[in-house]
């Protein structure tokens, strides 16, 4: 029996989608104090928002100074915003558990640069969600965010698996908290893969009863909605 989350998926057919032709394009704001403009230096040489998932319209995504840790996406406008307060949060929350885990400088780097691919993505998600004409929510945000960055960013599938469970408990890092959901999408991770991700499982980001299910879970997401997140050249 499928699992809940899939089901959801399975009830779709790939017909909503418009076939994805548009570029995203990426905006980096001044910021207006050192601290935000640590995390837009941060989340700039991480790469994390650059793309080459196309997408129905143009997206456009801007990095900036809001005043409060938030990602949001705006269908009206067109335009996913990354404030550079959450990157700063999520740096912070990141640095904190290194610390305590006692975690070196570059493992500690390569979580950092996971947790801010997963935090775009999953705002990729939802924009690929509502272009394509489905109604918006943070389970069909997550299931594109698992394809696109499978597709996009295959070297950070691992680290942005263990930052998700990391952040899962923390309160106040937007749209990441939640266990159940941290497994669902490490599942769908590690399913698309699971020969080169099995770090995945060996970590316990996804329950070991699930793990020899998640193949099948992803390849059922990827059936219901891999013609909308198509990456240039594939």
């Amino acid at each position: 029996m499928p699992h809940p989350v899939i089901a959801l998926v399975l009830s779709m057919t790939s017909t909503l989608g418009t076939a994805p032709s548009s570029e995203v394009s990426v905006r980096y704001d001044s910021a207006g104090s050192p601290r935000a403009e640590q995390a837009r230096k941060l989340l700039k040489d991480s790469g994390a928002l650059k793309t080459k998932i196309r997408v129905p319209q143009p997206v456009k995504v801007v990095a900036k100074d809001c005043g409060s840790p938030e990602a949001i996406w705006d269908h009206g406008e067109r335009r996913i915003t990354i404030c550079y307060q959450l990157v700063d949060k999520v740096r912070t929350t990141m640095k904190g558990i290194a610390e305590t885990e006692e975690v070196g400088s570059e493992a500690a780097a390569a979580r950092m640069d996971g947790a801010l691919s997963m935090l775009f993505h999953h705002q990729l998600g939802h924009a690929l969600t509502t272009l394509n004409g489905m109604r918006d929510n943070e389970g069909q945000a997550d299931q594109f965010a698992a394809l696109t960055l499978a597709a996009d960013a295959p070297k950070r599938v691992v680290s942005a698996a263990e930052a998700r469970h990391l952040l899962a408990g923390h309160t106040g890092i937007d749209h990441l908290s939640g266990l159940t959901q941290s497994a669902t999408f490490a599942c769908l991770l590690y399913g698309s893969d699971p020969g080169k991700h099995a770090e995945i499982a060996q970590g316990g980001w996804v329950p070991a009863e699930r793990a020899p299910s998640c193949a099948d879970e992803y390849a059922r997401v990827k059936t219901a909605l891999g013609s909308m997140a198509v990456k240039a050249g594939s």
